[in-house]
């Protein structure tokens, strides 16, 4: 499976490279939703495992542009700021799996064999 990880945070992405490297999947990283937008855009990917709150592009703007083009990347969301989502928001971003940080390794796992990997 190809994935791409956004998060602003470099040891999040470093720990989800390896994480999913051992689970034997192609893994490119972005710092923002804007460099993630702009790889999407560049490249095909399987899913997309992105944190809502980042600078330039927030996670929620950038799966909502996703949407917005009917782009059927499958997303997870993770975020260490649940109580701040709004379940509307979140039903309308048709969303694949959202975890909330910090997350065991078997959970984001299990996120993506339910994705039919």
């Amino acid at each position: 499976m190809k994935i791409l990880v956004c998060d602003d945070e470099s040891s999040v992405r470093k720990v989800l490279v390896v994480m999913l490297g051992i689970d034997h999947h192609q893994v490119e990283t972005a710092v923002d939703g804007q460099e993630a937008l702009e790889k999407i855009q560049a490249n095909s990917f399987d899913v997309l495992i992105t944190d809502l709150k980042m600078p330039k592009l927030s996670g929620l703007e950038l799966v909502g542009r996703l949407r917005d083009e009917k782009n059927p990347l499958k997303i997870i969301m993770i975020t260490g700021y649940w109580d701040e989502m709004d379940k509307s928001q979140l039903d309308r971003l048709e969303l694949n799996g959202f975890l909330t940080k910090p997350f065991k390794t078997a959970e984001l796992l299990e996120c993506l064999n339910a994705l039919g990997s």
